[in-house]
Order: structure tokens, then sequence, then C-alpha cells
């Protein structure tokens, strides 16, 4: 008998779900998704894995799922706690035979289905190719070999078509006779922030539904014609096809995304945008293979170089530049919005990550902790690339990128209507005559020269 443990993670959907797929084939199935209390607890760059925003968005993006189960007789079982000794202790419990999971290049996942393997000989551990557009398999060159630009990897993809999308599920295994009833306990160490609706910006909900509905409201539209004119927009809704918090927990597969892409070509005609949308595809289909290639890597300070970055870490600009304190006003009203909704345009992370890097010289890392714990589109991949792609680090062979934030407020921002909108009466003049620095390296006041002083 083949009892199966599928081991729910980025892929809250049941539509083209191929592991899901593989759990249906099983006698007994048990699916199950673990709150792990590392998320909640702050790192050693002073952040944590999953801030409000995105909590608040995996919640709905669960409950959805456990509805869509439900109508096939079975129910996400959520387990609060340590994800290896939960899926460990589920393991014994009911005598599981094969675990099911999506693949991942996160470097935590790994690690636990490799102890699992470990600590489990006998079970046969599935983990199934679906995060990414391709499979390893149609790579047309092995991983190692991936190329460290991605304008060579974009040029070596343009013949390979991605796997079809899998059929629709319509049942699935009963569940095991002993199981738990769904738990109502809330550990004390989740957090307890209610959920709002922002006055401003953009407020996303979760969930396979809600990110069906985007797609097919996008798709259905003229925006895509428009993208490529519309994408370094500083703000709106219409100015990309928001797709990618959906993307980021699975509740939408990148092959979803880009049959649309090829099904509106097809009505209403190929131009430079949707070539640009299939490109934007792209991109993180290649920050999710460099991830698979570098592992750790990914997450050190010298990143793919072999030289370390020249920043280091200074306690009080990190802190403004958190909090949208900094003497550059565009950058505040961008750090404002983010920790207010969770959300950033792609120009606005570009700038920001610049500015701590090049104007603050802090430790990209740090940056790209407080990316993680604030962005409700957070993807590992594509995250920590993109900061190391910044900072000089990661897939550049220039070596880095410096915005000038100054030809940057003009070129987006020349009225000012998005810094008024996001810092209201704050004294734009005012504050970027401020100082970055009220303390010195060690930590001495900052004795500001007087008009006599020669």
């Amino acid at each position: 008998m083949k009892r199966s443990l599928y081991w729910v993670n980025k892929d809250l959907r049941l539509n083209d779900n191929l592991a899901l797929n593989l759990a249906s084939k099983s006698d007994k199935l048990l699916c199950v998704y673990v709150v792990d209390k590392k998320w909640f607890e702050e790192n050693n760059y002073q952040s944590k894995p999953l801030g409000d925003n995105r909590w608040h968005f995996l919640q709905s993006c669960l409950s959805d799922f456990n509805e869509s189960l439900l109508t096939l007789g079975q129910q996400l079982y959520i387990v609060y706690g340590d994800t290896l000794s939960t899926l460990a202790s589920l393991c014994e419990k009911y005598q599981i035979t094969d675990v099911i999971t999506t693949c991942l290049p996160g470097t935590t996942e790994n690690k636990i289905t490799a102890r699992l393997i470990e600590r489990f000989p006998k079970i046969s551990v599935n983990k199934v190719e679906q995060f990414t557009l391709f499979t390893q398999e149609l790579l047309p060159f092995e991983l190692q070999q991936l190329p460290n630009s991605y304008s060579k990897f974009r040029k070596l993809m343009t013949e390979i078509v991605p796997p079809r999308i899998s059929q629709t599920i319509n049942h699935l295994p009963e569940m095991f006779k002993d199981m738990p009833s769904p738990t109502l306990f809330r550990p004390q160490w989740l957090p307890d922030s209610p959920y709002k609706n922002v006055k401003k910006g953009h407020t996303f909900y979760g969930g396979e539904r809600a990110g069906q509905e985007q797609l097919n409201h996008y798709f259905s539209s003229d925006l895509p014609l428009n993208y490529k004119q519309v994408r370094n927009n500083l703000d709106g809704w219409k100015s990309s096809s928001k797709l990618s918090p959906w993307l980021g927990y699975g509740c939408i597969s990148p092959r979803q995304v880009f049959d649309a892409i090829i099904a509106f070509e097809a009505e209403r005609g190929k131009n430079s945008s949707t070539e640009c949308l299939y490109l934007e595809i792209l991109w993180r289909e290649y920050f999710q293979w460099l991830h698979f290639k570098m592992g750790i890597k990914t997450y050190q300070f010298k990143g793919l170089s072999q030289q370390a970055p020249l920043t280091t870490f200074y306690p009080e600009r990190f802190n403004k530049w958190c909090l949208g304190n900094t003497p550059y006003p565009l950058v505040n009203a961008f750090m404002i919005e983010l920790k207010e909704t969770g959300y950033l345009s792609n120009r606005g992370r570009q700038i920001t990550a610049s500015c701590l890097v090049n104007e603050l010289s802090i430790d990209w890392r740090y940056g790209a902790a407080w990316f993680e714990e604030q962005l409700v589109d957070y993807d590992a991949a594509v995250n920590w690339g993109n900061w190391q792609y910044i900072a000089g680090v990661g897939a550049d062979p220039r070596g880095g990128r410096h915005f000038n934030i100054e030809k940057q407020t003009t070129l987006y921002d020349p009225d000012s209507t998005y810094q008024i909108k996001w810092t209201l009466a704050c004294d734009i003049n005012k504050l970027s005559n401020q100082p970055l620095d009220s303390l010195d390296a060690a930590d001495w006041p900052v004795v500001l020269p007087s008009s006599n002083d020669e």
C-alpha cells in the first residue's frame, strides 16, 4: 500500500500541480503544510524571514487551498512548529512510504529533504519539478555550465519549449482514519497583528482563485500590448501584471503564465511588449537555476565573485533606510510604500538597493533580508539574485549597478507626485539637507561645522 505524505510548500494550487497529481495515485494521503517558528525570528541581518504583510497573504493562500482540497475529499493539515521534526514525526506515525514535494532551489528545503532521506532510507522521496518553467532535463547545458549572465542564458533558451500544463485533478485518495481534527491552536510566537486594508498602494489577496482571476483579467485586457511603455512606472496597478505574489507561493504556475502569453499573442498579436513579458518570466527562470547552481553562495557576501564588495554595516544608516528616513526623498517614499503595503515597483527596488549599497555603503545582505521580510511577492532566488546583481557580486559581467538618484527622480517622478503620496506633508528640501549620520564610527555624536568654521 502506498501511504504518501505530500509536503505542501510553494505549490498552493490544484491546477497544473504535478506533485498533487503524483500524490493522487496513492492509496492513503496526508497533505501537510508546516508553519515554521524560525520564519518569525530575527536572523543575522536583523530581519525576520516572514513579515506581517506576507504572513497575511500566506494565510489566505492556505485557506483557499484547503477549500479546494475539501472539494476532493482531502484537507490541508497545518502544523505549527519545526519543519524537519514535524515531517519526521508524521512519517513515523503514519508509516509513510512516499514523501512528495515540489523541487525548490532553496537551501533550507533541500537540507530538510536530505535529512529525511538520511533518516528514512526506505521512504521514497519524490521532488517534483514544477516551480520552474523548464525542467532541468530540458536545459541545453549541464547545470554547472549555466551561463554567468542572463543574456547568454536567454540566447541558449530561444528554441526550448516548456512542458505542457498537467491535467486537472478530479479525485484524491482518502486521508488516514486516525487523523486529528484541524486545530484552532495558535502558538504564542505567531504574529498577532490584525489584517489591514492599506489606504494607499495595492492590497493582494492570496489563493489560487485570486491568482487565476488576476491572470485572466490581465490577459483579457489591452495591458500586455503596452507593458514595455509602462513597466518602469513607480506606481499603478496596471504598470505590470502583478502576478509575482501568486507565483511566489505557487498559486499559479510559470507554465500557466507562459501559456497565457502565447494565447494572447495568438489572438491579439505579438509585439515588443508581449516579448518583454516573456523575458520577465525568463529572468525569473534564470535566477531559479542560478540558485540551484550556487546553493549557499546565493546568500554569501562575495556571491558569485571572488572579491568582497566595499561595504560594511552602519546600524544608524540601515535603520534610516528601512524606515524611509534617509537624505533621499524618493528612496524614503519607496521604503514607506514597501513597509506599508509589502509591495514595490521593480524600478523602486533597483533604486533603493543601489542607494543602500552605493550611497550608504551597507552590506547588501542586510537589504536583501529586509526585502525578504517585507515583500509580499518574495522569491528567494529572484530577491537574492537581484541584490547580488546590484551589489556587483552576482550574474553581471559589468560589475553591479549604481543608479543616480537625482536623475532617477527627474525621469520618473519629476513633479514629486509619488514622493508626496507616500511622505505626505514631508518637507522634501529640508529632508534632503539632513546629514546622513548623527554618529561617527566610534558612536560619538557628529558635530556639524558652523558657518564661522574655517
